[in-house]
């Protein structure tokens, strides 16, 4: 079917350069667009010959009159190998024949290229509301997504990756945002990409990749999928952070996907990129009533005293930084690696731990660790 509205452009348009007069005739043989406004709604006897018979082409003349229509040249429009419409123009059909075609031509590319732009939209606002229904939609059924999902051609099965970019004092532009990660050289139809309510961009990654290798890669994999948005923020001047939550390939779970990087949000102050996997551990610590922590620590912190649990929280948050690495924390801190090695000792000794050579000490520190700053959060607010 024929846009009236595309037709009325198209007609504007070609009307600066011809002098013919020109009709476009939708699926009934009526004239939706004309040079000559007057004809705008009338029968065309000529273009529902076309659509209804076998010919793409009729010329009216002398020798072949048709009542009511003057000489010139009717030709099909077709879309997808389907008669949409016909395009005529009024003229000695010797002088208008080359014409015709060139604007039967042009008006197929732009219906094609209209048509396209609609369906794509129309996907896209699918898209967005799956993703919708998936994030914010209470008791979730498999119903409720298959709406979605058969239209769309989408697989459940696949393996996603929630990315979600939080973009400081925006205001506007999203639009200009949301294009560039949709038209990025790495996007798949696969994806699911929307503007959340905060404002953030969520996208769910499609991998094509299920081998064991995937958590090797799944951070190239991330940092590639989002390249090109990136870029286009950076040089736009933007100030962003990314945030990965955990990997998913199942519709009923994406929800907890998208809040895992909520949570990583609202955890980390960190710039460039962070992951979910990298700080599970101290996820789960977070989902634990802090009463339940206070049982475990509590008498720890008593027995060390305001000053050590105020060395301790300095020491041990700039060693978890760098991965327990004494040179790197060292920096960080500004202090010599000797005075670092000092003070650990101190500790070391305390808590009869050794957290440099013995991962089950490292856990135990870094949950004491997360605790305390856990109880500092609450009683600042």
């Amino acid at each position: 079917m024929i846009d009236v509205l595309l037709a009325k452009k198209f007609i504007e348009r070609i009307s600066q350069f011809v002098n013919y007069n020109v009709n476009i005739m939708d699926e009934k043989g009526i004239i939706i667009a004309s040079k000559n406004k007057s004809r705008i709604g009338t029968y065309h006897e000529v273009a529902m010959q076309i659509i209804q018979g076998d010919q793409d082409t009729i010329i009216v003349d002398k020798e072949n009159p048709q009542f009511g229509v003057k000489n010139g040249v009717n030709m099909a429009i077709y879309y997808k190998k389907r008669k949409e419409g016909v395009i005529g123009i009024t003229g000695n059909p010797e002088e208008v024949m080359q014409i015709a075609m060139v604007m039967k031509m042009s008006v197929e590319v732009m219906l094609e290229y209209e048509l396209f732009k609609q369906e794509k939209m129309q996907r896209r606002n699918l898209k967005e509301q799956l993703l919708n229904i998936i994030l914010y939609s209470e008791n979730l059924e498999r119903e409720d997504w298959e709406r979605y999902t058969k239209p769309l051609g989408l697989d459940e099965n696949i393996i996603r990756i929630p990315i979600l970019i939080s973009i400081e004092n925006i205001t506007e532009g999203y639009e200009n945002i949301l294009s560039t990660f949709r038209n990025g050289s790495q996007h798949s139809s696969q994806d699911l990409l929307c503007l959340t309510r905060d404002g953030d961009i969520l996208i769910y990654k499609a991998i094509k990749d299920s081998t064991n290798d995937l958590f090797g890669n799944y951070k190239y994999i991330v940092a590639e999928s989002i390249c090109d948005g990136l870029r286009y923020m950076r040089m736009a001047d933007y100030k962003f952070r990314v945030y990965v939550g955990s990997i998913q390939n199942d519709f009923r779970y994406y929800r907890r996907g998208y809040e895992h990087c909520l949570w990583l949000k609202n955890m980390s102050s960190k710039e460039g990129s962070t992951y979910f996997y990298d700080h599970s551990n101290e996820y789960f610590m977070s989902i634990l009533p802090l009463t339940e922590l206070q049982v475990v620590y509590n008498t720890i912190e008593t027995k060390l005293g305001d000053s050590m649990i105020e060395s301790f929280k300095e020491i041990i948050g700039a060693l978890r930084l760098v991965n327990y690495n004494l040179n790197d924390a060292s920096k960080l801190l500004h202090i010599h690696r000797n005075t670092l090695v000092y003070r650990l000792d101190k500790l070391r000794e305390l808590m009869n731990v050794d957290p440099i050579k013995n991962n089950n000490d490292r856990e135990f520190l870094n949950g004491f660790y997360y605790y305390l700053k856990r109880k500092e959060k609450i009683y600042q607010v």
